[in-house]
This record gives C-alpha cells, structure tokens and sequence, in this order.
C-alpha cells in the first residue's frame, strides 16, 4: 500500500537452491543436528565440519555449529548475517525453522549479493546478529574490490574500518539483543596482531561484554605448509566476543 514501507524481505536467491543438508543420511540425522549441546561452555572446538552447512570449499568460512548453539541459547526471533559468505548461517536459520519450528526471520547479505556493510544500513533492527569478518588480508575475497576488508593494506585501517562494521551492527540490534562477533589473531613478518584485543579496546561501544569463547581452529591452510623452525606457537584459536545491547 502506498505510505508505507515495504515488508521485511525473509528469503534471497541463494536461500531457495539446493542445500547440503540432503546429505545426511536420514531424518533422525537432521533431527538430532538441532539439539543443543548440554556441555557448551566458553571453550568450543569442533573438529569434524558438519557437511548440512555451508559449503567446506569457500576459503575462511566457519562450521555452523557454534551459530547454531547460540541461536538455541538466546533464542532470537530475527537474525542477521551481513557477511554471509557461503550461506552456513542461512542454512542454519532454515534447518532451525524446519525441524524445530522457531520461526526466525533472517536477513543474509554480503558484497556478492550487492551489500557493503560500510555503507548500507542493516535492515532492522534485529535481536541476533553474527558478523565473521575477514582476518585482515590472510584470505582475499576479491581481487581487487576497494569496498572488501580484505584489501585493506594496513593493519590500522583495517581496525577502523572493521569497527566502523561492528558500530553499524550495534546500531542495529534491539534493546536486549546479541552480536556475536568471530575474529581470529594473525600472525605477519614477525609481528602478531590480534582482532579481539583491538575490539576489546573500545570499551562498551558495541555494546555490553557478555562472554568470550575461544574456539580451536581446525584444518587451516597453513597446517599443509612446512615453516623453518619457530619458536612462538601456531595459532590455533579464534575468539567469538558477544556483546548485548543494554534494554533501557
């Protein structure tokens, strides 16, 4: 009707093609992927990817299992993912849907689908929204797109940009509502850099402190390569940082 605006839009393109979840042997199978994990804890690992998400090919992406146990613990009715890479996030959202009926709304988007978190208002507001972002340049999503974190050449840039992600997120959410935030450390000539202590130091701007879970890392491309000897130690974990919108 004409004055008012437009309804929320639920489903994209990529959300109505085939999903990997057929390959799960049966029912009971999908059935029991949506059951919460009673041992869940700041300490999460999962080391055998889970094949009804995503898609294992595209480069930096992470297992579902993590999105999903937070879904199930915030319970949230509308959800956001504004760098959605392969759809693990959209594919979770929709398994949820199906086999336990949580009716959420989900809004998913990248800069494949045309949306520049820099620069595009979020269309909520939402009460969940997970963000994984680049890490840094150690994966390149485009060749040459100013608009990809990414490309960014410097590590302060980088930071100042990526903040200015998580402020839009924030801006978003309702009051009471949860952004989940995945970052990793990185380590480059010699010098390491941490995204979760970068965004740590901006003190309540996204939001209130909630929890910091520490999640192994399995199967990075680096495992595959032989290094001179090193005396630091690999990196093998990412931080999820979740911080809560204050209700008043």
């Amino acid at each position: 009707m004409k004055g008012q605006p437009p309804p929320r839009r639920t489903s994209w393109p990529w959300q109505d093609m085939p999903r990997p979840e057929a390959k799960l042997a049966d029912h009971a199978d999908r059935e029991r992927l949506y059951q919460a994990d009673p041992n869940f804890g700041s300490v999460v690992s999962y080391p055998a990817r889970c094949p009804a998400w995503g898609k294992s090919s595209y480069r930096g992406n992470c297992d579902g299992t993590l999105f999903k146990e937070l879904l199930l613990r915030y319970r949230p009715k509308t959800v956001a993912d504004p760098m959605m890479g392969s759809g693990t996030t959209g594919d979770v959202v929709r398994g949820m849907n199906r086999h336990l009926g949580t009716g959420i709304e989900f809004f998913g988007a990248d800069l494949r689908t045309g949306f520049d978190l820099e620069r595009d208002p979020l269309p909520g507001p939402f009460e969940f929204i997970w963000l994984h972002p680049p890490y840094w340049d150690i994966v390149r999503y485009s060749q040459a797109d100013p608009r990809d974190l990414s490309q960014t050449a410097e590590w302060p840039d980088f930071c100042m940009r990526l903040s200015a992600c998580l402020l839009r997120c924030a801006g978003a959410l309702t009051p009471g509502g949860h952004l989940a935030v995945l970052v990793g450390d990185i380590r480059k000539r010699g010098r390491y850099y941490s995204m979760a202590a970068e965004l740590l130091s901006h003190r309540g701007a996204f939001g209130e402190l909630r929890s910091i879970l520490i999640k192994g890392q399995h199967r990075c491309t680096s495992d595959r390569k032989t290094y001179a000897p090193f005396v630091d130690a690999p990196i093998r974990h990412e931080y999820c940082l979740l911080f809560r919108r204050p209700s008043a």
